[in-house]
């Protein structure tokens, strides 16, 4: 009895989330060339990447919804009897979002094909909810002191925080704190935030402010894209008041895909601070190595795929992160 309650639980639910905190939807609407809405249009999305295919059916009113698809570029293409196939070669789908792609179709043989230059609908109507969307490229690409893809917050409207201490490992660069290293959304505290790893809760709630280890981080090498959200969230982001963070790990592919690493910083390359050198002081002491790897490919094209990403950091710097009291006597 359990079990078939909660199947039908799962029933129920399914159709009404078109994406969750790791995935996304398309919809839209399929017309002939007078413009009349077409029922009976089987749609059918391919990930570039995977092979994974998803199908729907136009309804009688000529729309559709393909939800909780994998962020990612797609193929799209639209048949049916009496209409020539349309495809569209390219339709990026990114994390909570639902983008909208219309179709009109052609008279014509089903085997006859036509490619569609159509983009598909990226700005939210049916959402108010205030975010931004950080992609892979934008990821992988910014300088980020600390290899943190947190540091990334601060370019969303309406997020404020601290600067980043480059030498200071354990602030921010291992683990997810709550403050997350002083980032605050619209005047919220930064006790506010809330971070989601491929749909699961991943605040570091046990920790010690920002020196705490209890979550690691993703090094930005192994990001798909993630999505902040800064305002007017539905329902299904409770409690946290500040920015909901959603973050997409990468996943293997039908191509193989790897890079190496080396990231570094040496006392004989740094410059002397200011007034270390006001004071005829030497520099400071800070030797940093940040390094790894990420590697993905088929095991069997188009079924099972692989992805691993490691990063080891190692620092020696003249910092004492100890946090014991100085005493003197008397």
């Amino acid at each position: 009895m359990v079990a078939v309650l909660f199947l039908l639980i799962c029933l129920l639910k399914s159709p009404s989330f078109g994406q969750t905190a790791q995935t996304g939807a398309l919809n839209g609407t399929v017309t002939d060339p007078s413009g009349r809405l077409v029922p009976g249009v089987t749609i059918t999305l391919t990930n570039r990447t995977t092979g994974q295919k998803r199908t729907a059916v136009t309804q009688d009113n000529g729309k559709y919804l393909v939800g909780l698809l994998p962020p990612d570029v797609y193929q799209v293409e639209a048949t049916r009897k009496d209409f020539k196939t349309a495809i569209v070669e390219q339709v990026k789908i990114n994390i909570t979002e639902t983008a909208t792609l219309n179709v009109q179709l052609q008279i014509g043989s089903f085997n006859e094909t036509m490619t569609v230059q159509a983009e598909p609908m990226q700005l939210e109507t049916s959402s108010s909810v205030l975010g931004h969307v950080t992609d892979q490229r934008m990821v992988e690409n910014l300088p980020l002191v600390t290899r943190n893809y947190t540091q990334i917050l601060g370019l969303s409207p309406g997020v404020s925080g601290d600067v980043n201490n480059g030498a200071d490992i354990g602030r921010g660069s291992t683990s997810l704190s709550a403050s997350t290293g002083g980032y605050s959304v619209a005047g919220s505290s930064t006790n506010d935030n809330n971070f989601q790893m491929n749909g699961t809760e991943v605040n570091d709630l046990a920790g010690q402010a920002n020196i705490s280890g209890g979550i690691p981080v993703p090094n930005p090498d192994s990001i798909q894209e993630f999505k902040v959200q800064t305002g007017q969230y539905d329902a299904s982001y409770g409690r946290n008041a500040g920015a909901n963070v959603d973050v997409v790990t990468k996943s293997g592919t039908n191509q193989f895909h790897g890079d190496v690493w080396e990231y570094f910083r040496n006392t004989a390359l740094n410059a002397n601070d200011f007034f270390l050198k006001q004071q005829n002081q030497p520099r400071g002491v800070l030797n940093q190595n940040q390094f790894g790897f990420t590697l993905g490919g088929p095991v069997r094209k188009n079924k099972v795929m692989f992805f691993v990403s490691y990063q080891g950091t190692r620092e020696k710097d003249g910092l004492d992160n100890s946090g014991g009291c100085l005493t003197t006597g008397t």
